[in-house]
């Protein structure tokens, strides 16, 4: 349909009594086709203007169309979501090696206390040793003031350095070795590891000893402790607390007894008659 528009006007009628009335006398001659006279006027068709398009829009071009969306947002939206996260992971990643680093950091200062704490502890337990020596040193250094008062030297008849008690003479030896090197070292002397004998015996060595190896021990498949000439211990005398399985030497302190490792190196005491 082209784009023009209507005018449309009124038509008008009239009869030819009211015409002749008008015009008033002028002679005219009308054709008469009916009872009433039609006057057409002028029907104008005007074309629209370029203008006047444009102002109307049509019904379809009335309605909005989504404009699509640019390239650049569909690349660069995604782009900066990805950097954050990799941003985000690389914080969380420096966090979490911070973190481990520290617990490592940790774990060294409490190992290191640990082993202080051990190292503490090792060493208070070892002053209280020394301590306990130190005190049956000197109650030994006064029993042996008080033997060697009671027998005197132009008297005894044990060699020098030798405390005479009964009918036997005792060497105190303070060098520490081994259970199988102190009874060679006894033999070198004349003289055995100690082998008491009797009660009265036992309460003199007692205020002497103090760590000291003496005679008895279990060698090979042995089930009992013997002295060294091969005699059995007789459990009436005194006990012996057994800390150690299979072959095993006896350590005598302070009236208490008990079996050690043979090769640990410890002071012992020598006996022989007296000349």
């Amino acid at each position: 349909m082209s784009e023009q528009s209507v005018t449309y006007v009124d038509l008008r009628s009239q009869t030819l009594a009211e015409q002749k009335r008008k015009r008033r006398g002028k002679p005219t001659r009308v054709t008469e086709t009916s009872g009433q006279d039609i006057i057409y006027s002028d029907l104008k068709f005007h074309a629209r203007s370029k203008q006047q398009r444009q102002q109307t829009p049509t019904s379809a071009e009335g309605k909005e169309t989504p404009s699509p969306a640019s390239p650049w947002v569909i690349t660069v939206i995604p782009g900066l979501l990805c950097l954050a996260l990799l941003v985000t992971a690389g914080v969380l990643g420096a966090m979490l090696f911070q973190a481990s680093d520290q617990v490592r950091r940790l774990n060294e200062e409490l190992i290191q206390k640990q082993a202080i704490q051990k190292n503490f502890t090792q060493l208070q337990k070892t002053l209280k040793n020394c301590t306990q020596q130190r005190d049956d040193l000197q109650a030994q250094k006064t029993n042996f003031s008080n033997v060697m008062n009671k027998t005197g030297d132009r008297c005894s008849s044990c060699p020098g350095g030798w405390i005479q008690h009964g009918g036997k003479c005792y060497h105190f030896i303070s060098e520490k070795r081994t259970w199988q090197e102190s009874k060679e070292d006894c033999r070198s002397h004349g003289s055995r590891l100690l082998k008491i004998e009797n009660k009265e015996e036992l309460v003199f060595i007692n205020g002497l000893v103090c760590f000291h190896w003496i005679g008895l021990s279990r060698m090979g498949a042995a089930t009992s402790v013997m002295w060294e000439d091969g005699t059995t211990h007789s459990t009436g005398l005194f006990q012996i607390k057994k800390k150690m399985p299979g072959e095993s030497c006896v350590l005598l302190n302070a009236g208490e007894a008990a079996t050690y490792k043979c090769t640990e190196q410890y002071r012992y005491i020598c006996e022989k008659r007296a000349a």
